[in-house]
């Protein structure tokens, strides 16, 4: 996974209760049959590939040398060539190297992936999944060995599922599902074959499924990402700008390996 490491502290879960007696709702979705590391969404990577395309340079901070680059390819809209957004580079520490980039849709208005490397070590770290223009994916590695290890999904940008793989075997061995934006049970693999085998209710859910007394605070939130995408441009610089450069030599993206996610 040629991407930046974006560091992130994750929060400290609530105490958990005993285990139910019946498995939760949507246990299926941590029981399907094969591997059980999911399977990113499919994204045209080739859109940071500089070639057949025009490259446009900035220099944000004034020191002679670039630190963005947007890639535009020449499409046919309506009957008129028209030089669409399909990538953009971003060199956050001016040290020569891609810390973040934005891949974009057909129209070069909306997101379709994100990949930040937020500690600079010159690997990707986080990965960020785009349907519509909203997260529906995300990957992260936070222990920086170049696989992801946690995955985040989301429906209508909220949190609804997170999976980990908390041992670096490479498969997924811990399930978190989320209810009204608050952790809701959490299944484990505690035999390595793939399938939960023990599932736990967060305490608050206990308490009210049993009719206690006050509810335990809520487990706390999942940090928000590092960086924010900026809003896709829809209107490319002038044909005549400044006169394509190309970047310096970068990482060439790939997708993560499917055996991590």
């Amino acid at each position: 996974m040629p991407h930046s490491k974006t560091w992130l502290t994750l929060g400290s879960m609530a105490l958990l209760a005993a285990a139910c007696a019946q498995s939760p709702k949507h246990a299926e979705m941590a029981n399907a049959a094969g591997a059980n590391v999911p399977t990113p969404p499919n994204v045209d990577r080739t859109k940071c590939d500089e070639k057949g395309k025009t490259v446009i340079t900035a220099d944000t901070n004034l020191d002679q040398k670039a630190d963005v680059w947007k890639f535009y390819q020449s499409m046919d809209v309506g009957g008129q060539k028209t030089e669409i957004l399909t990538c953009k580079e971003v060199d956050l520490n001016h040290d020569g190297k891609i810390d973040l980039v934005y891949y974009y849709d057909d129209k070069g208005a909306t997101l379709t992936l994100d990949e930040a490397d937020t500690d600079f070590d010159g690997k990707f770290d986080m990965t960020r999944y785009y349907a519509n223009g909203k997260v529906v994916r995300e990957e992260l590695d936070t222990n920086f060995d170049g696989k992801p290890d946690v995955w985040k999904y989301y429906e209508d940008e909220k949190l609804v599922r997170q999976e980990r793989d908390t041992n670096g075997d490479g498969k997924v061995d811990e399930w978190e599902y989320y209810e009204g934006g608050k952790l809701d049970r959490i299944g484990y693999d505690t035999t390595g074959n793939g399938t939960v085998n023990k599932w736990d209710r967060a305490p608050e859910n206990e308490e009210e499924s049993s009719g206690g007394g006050a509810a335990a605070p809520a487990p706390a939130a999942a940090p928000a990402a590092a960086t924010q995408p900026p809003p896709a441009a829809t209107t490319p610089p002038p044909a005549k700008a400044t006169a394509p450069t190309t970047p310096p030599p970068a990482k060439a993206s790939t997708t993560p390996p499917a055996a991590k996610k």
